[in-house]
């Protein structure tokens, strides 16, 4: 029943025929190299992925593929989230399954989830979810050989990492709700959960290494140096986008809200220590949960890279809820969860699909008014990003003509659908500079009005 209500929630991003942004450079690739290669994620630790992405590269040749991949993502987040609820039920966690339902939907709706569920590139960052909880569930096992199940968390959570490290430490979630929301649980039993996790954070760290020094390197690897400012901005960027949880449009007021439901979802966690102590392991959860982006110099805070924090406040923002409105439950909660799934599905509209599909739309227009006999390119400086959506938050309003690795996948798309094949695109993915000679290029700044 939850699956299928999840499923349902999420079925906008399979049922409508889009692509976005990276999408397009596997249709590209389908059919002028398919065997393109996987050293980039390979480079970045994530060769899983990169085998998984490949698999897209061969098989993809339209825009109307993406929905497959997508919902593969889907049933992905829908086993996760029947997962985590059958751990919670199992173990008796919280009072009713109200609040069980209301906790597995809202971690499956929150706008990491979106992304991953909408993109179709995505699609193994759920599937690294799913292997990271599968990981935990491994360690935990009271039944068995427990250097066996150790040993099958490590090799679970390592695939995890190579994958999608931020998807992967979830791990993280799941040994700080350990701590918090099950109070027998004893200290060396989590450090034990913390020595896997370090053992396979040092496995991807090593081959990331050994990878590089012999392939060469994204440059995505570089450590940061100056910790005091990267912790400022981990606090003023990560921190804050995930306290607003479902609010993609930043609001002081509802961050204020949010904020104070979640000191009160702290304080009311089972855990008997200080509240000024949980708090500070609350922030040292958060700091371990986002590792993998603080140690690199790289500063940028997309939504698919703090599913881990979303979650961790998340819950504690529901915790909050649950204590005041305990009496109520069985009234609200319902409520909460519709309110939950109608604002992902207007930011997966809104903000995804339609402008994609309009920008879609009004290349395939211009295209047919591309004079034959030159090889086209596409000018991409100057776009105007209000003119397809008015809100921009990184994945959340952004635009795929505006790629340099963009357009000519989604040309490629309406020339061969559009049977536009006298059209000839320069060759190579990335688009040229805007002033080589004998090359035709179409200013997508002018896209809308069609003047060129």
């Amino acid at each position: 029943m939850l699956s299928l209500f999840i499923m349902l929630g999420l079925s906008l991003v399979f049922l409508s025929r889009y692509g976005f942004s990276d999408d397009f450079s596997v249709i590209y690739y389908h059919y002028t190299s398919p065997g393109w290669g996987i050293q980039w994620e390979a480079m970045s630790g994530r060769p899983v992925y990169g085998a998984l992405r490949q698999m897209m590269t061969y098989t993809i040749g339209s825009v109307s593929g993406f929905s497959w991949f997508r919902l593969l993502s889907v049933i992905f987040i829908a086993l996760y989230a029947v997962l985590f609820c059958s751990y919670l039920r199992r173990n008796n966690l919280f009072n009713s399954l109200y609040e069980r339902m209301t906790i597995a939907v809202g971690i499956a709706f929150l706008p990491a989830m979106q992304i991953y569920a909408a993109w179709a590139m995505t699609y193994p960052f759920a599937l690294s979810l799913c292997l990271a909880f599968l990981s935990f569930l491994a360690v935990s096992r009271k039944r068995g050989n427990r250097r066996v199940n150790e040993g099958l968390g490590y090799v679970l959570l390592t695939l995890s990492f190579f994958i999608y490290q931020p998807s992967a430490m979830i791990f993280v979630f799941f040994v700080f709700f350990l701590a918090f929301f099950e109070p027998s649980r004893k200290l060396s039993e989590i450090i034990r959960y913390g020595v896997i996790l370090g053992a396979a954070m040092a496995t991807n760290f090593l081959y990331v290494k050994i990878y590089t020094a012999y392939f060469g390197s994204t440059g995505r690897d570089g450590l940061e140096h100056h910790v005091f400012h990267k912790l400022l901005w981990f606090i003023n960027n990560p921190v804050a986008q995930s306290i607003q949880n479902y609010n993609i449009h930043r609001s002081t007021l509802y961050g204020v809200l949010s904020a104070l439901l979640i000191l009160y979802g702290i304080w009311c966690t089972p855990r008997k220590i200080g509240f000024p102590v949980k708090i500070a392991l609350v922030f040292a959860f958060c700091l371990a949960i986002y590792a993998p982006n603080l140690i690199v110099a790289e500063t940028s805070s997309p939504y698919r890279t703090l599913v881990g924090l979303e979650t961790i406040f998340v819950v504690l923002f529901f915790n909050g809820l649950f204590h005041i409105f305990r009496a109520n439950y069985r009234y609200v909660f319902p409520f909460v969860v519709f309110l939950i799934v109608f604002s992902a599905d207007f930011n997966i509209e809104h903000y995804i699909i339609a402008p994609q599909q309009r920008q879609m739309a009004e290349l395939a227009q211009a295209l047919k008014s591309v004079p034959h006999g030159q090889p086209v390119d596409f000018d991409i400086r100057d776009v105007d990003s209000a003119a397809y959506s008015r809100f921009r938050r990184f994945e959340f309003g952004g635009l795929s003509i505006d790629n340099s690795w963009t357009p000519k996948g989604m040309a490629m798309t309406v020339i061969r659908n559009s049977h536009l094949d006298d059209i000839k695109l320069t060759d190579g993915i990335l688009v040229s500079s805007p002033d080589t000679k004998g090359v035709y290029y179409l200013r997508m700044k002018l896209i809308r009005n069609l003047d060129y």
